[in-house]
C-alpha cells in the first residue's frame, strides 16, 4: 500500500530565496508535530515498518509513506500530525537544516548531479523550473521558523492537496482518516494549472571547468505537452535516441560507461542526450548524428511496433509498485485531466506511428541546450 500526498504548484509557490521551504518545512515536522513532541514521531512510524519518502519537484511535492494495510491506520496519525500540526520549533528547523545542506552540497559538488543542475539552469531561464525545489545552500541557510510557520500558514490549505492511495486499503476507512486531519485545514483559493512553456531561447552551453579526468556532456530540449498527441511520440523517440547513444558511443567506440538520453516526465516535458566521457570532441557528434538520424529516419513500422512492445514492458514492468501505481494515476489526473486515463497507456504508446517520430525529432530535439562540467580544453572549441 501507498500513500502519496501532492502538494501542488512546486517551484511556482517559491522565490529564488525560498527555494527548498516545502522540502524543509516537512522534513522538519519530522522532528516533532503536536501529538508527538522531538523524536516520537520517528518513533512511532519506525514501529509500524512504514517507508516515509519526500519528494520535492517543480510540478509538486510529494509527502507519503509505503507500507502495510493494516498499519494504515496508525501510520497515518503520524503522517497527518506532521502535516497539520507540525511544531517548527527552532532546534527542529536546525535538525532538518543540516540535512538538507548536506544533500545540497552533495548535488552541487557531485558531477553526475550538478551537470543536471546546469543544463536545467540553460534550459529553463527565467522560468518557475530554474529554481532548484530541493533548495540551494545560499537559500536554505536563510529561511527561518518564521518563514516555514508563515508558509505552513498560507500554503497548506486542501485546494493544494491532492491525495492517492494504492494498494488494499478501503475507500471509507481513508475518507474517515482524511476527514479527522487533512479535512480540518482551510480550503485556500489554489486552482492547479499546467505551467508556462519554456522559454524559446537560442543554442547556447553553460560551462563549468573542473580538471578532471571524466567530462561530462549533457543536452537538454523540451517535448510536447502531455496533453498533446505528439507527448507519446516524443516518449518513444526518447527511448530510441537513448538506445542509439548506448550502441555508437558506448558498444561500438567505448567513449563512456554511461552514454544514454534522460527522459524527465513533467508538465513540460524533457529529453535529452548523456555521456560521461574521457573524449568529449569525438562523443558530441556522435549525440548531433543520432538526432539527426531521428529526425530524417524512415523506420520501419513493423520494427517499430517491437521497439514499443519491449519499451512498453521494460517500464511496466519498473514501475510495478503500489507508489508506481500512485504515480500513475497521480500524473493522469493532473496532466491529463482524468485520473482513468492512466489505463490508457499502453495504448498510447502502440499507437505512434513513424512519421510522428520523425516529426517531434525535427520539431524538438534540434533545439539544444548544452551543459558541460570538465576539462574544457578537451573540447578543441567544439562550442
Amino acid at each position: 500500500m501507498a500513500v502519496r500526498l501532492y502538494l501542488l504548484g512546486g517551484t511556482r509557490q517559491v522565490t529564488k530565496r525560498t527555494a527548498g521551504i516545502e522540502a524543509l518545512l516537512l522534513k522538519t515536522s519530522e522532528y516533532g508535530t503536536t501529538q508527538f513532541p522531538d523524536a516520537a514521531a520517528r518513533r512511532a512510524m519506525a514501529r509500524t515498518g512504514c517507508v516515509v519518502f519526500l519528494e520535492p519537484g517543480v510540478d509538486w511535492t510529494v509527502f507519503g509513506f509505503a507500507g502495510l494495510a493494516r498499519d494504515l491506520a496508525t501510520a497515518w496519525r503520524v503522517f497527518a500530525d506532521r502535516v497539520v500540526h507540525p511544531s517548527l520549533a527552532e532546534v527542529a528547523v536546525a535538525q532538518a537544516r543540516g540535512k538538507l545542506l548536506t544533500r545540497a552540497r552533495t548535488r552541487y559538488s557531485n558531477p553526475d548531479e550538478r551537470i543536471r543542475i546546469l543544463a536545467t539552469a540553460a534550459l529553463f531561464q527565467d522560468h518557475p523550473y530554474g529554481l532548484d525545489p530541493e533548495g540551494t545552500e545560499a537559500s536554505l541557510a536563510v529561511l527561518t521558523a518564521g518563514d516555514l510557520q508563515a508558509y505552513a500558514r498560507d500554503q497548506l490549505v486542501t485546494s493544494r492537496m491532492l491525495l492517492v492511495v494504492a494498494g488494499n486499503a478501503e475507500r471509507a476507512q481513508v475518507e474517515s482518516l482524511v476527514a479527522t486531519t487533512l479535512g480540518q485545514l482551510p480550503q485556500g483559493a489554489y486552482r492547479w494549472t499546467l505551467p508556462p512553456p519554456a522559454p524559446e531561447l537560442k543554442t547556447h552551453w553553460l560551462v563549468e571547468h573542473r580538471a578532471i579526468p571524466t567530462n561530462y556532456l549533457l543536452a537538454y530540449f523540451t517535448g510536447p505537452p502531455p496533453t498533446s498527441r505528439g507527448y507519446w511520440a516524443f516518449r518513444v523517440a526518447t527511448a530510441l535516441l537513448s538506445s542509439e547513444l548506448r550502441r555508437s558511443v558506448r558498444a561500438e567506440r567505448s567513449l563512456s560507461y554511461a552514454a544514454f538520453a534522460p527522459f524527465i516526465d513533467q508538465a513540460i516535458p524533457v529529453g535529452g542526450a548523456y555521456a560521461s566521457t574521457p573524449q568529449p570532441q569525438q562523443v558530441l557528434p556522435l549525440m548531433l548524428h543520432a538526432i539527426e538520424s531521428l529526425a530524417q529516419s524512415d523506420l520501419d513500422y513493423f520494427a517499430l511496433s517491437r521497439f514499443v512492445d519491449g519499451f512498453t514492458f521494460d517500464y511496466l514492468t519498473d514501475n510495478s509498485s503500489a507508489a508506481d501505481q500512485a504515480e500513475f494515476l497521480a500524473r493522469a489526473e493532473l496532466y491529463l485531466g482524468n485520473y482513468r486515463l492512466a489505463g490508457d497507456f499502453v495504448k498510447r504508446l502502440r499507437s505512434v506511428r513513424p512519421e510522428e517520430i520523425r516529426a517531434v525529432a525535427r520539431d524538438y530535439m534540434r533545439h539544444i541546450q548544452y551543459a558541460y562540467l570538465g576539462d574544457t580544453l578537451r573540447m578543441h572549441g567544439h562550442w
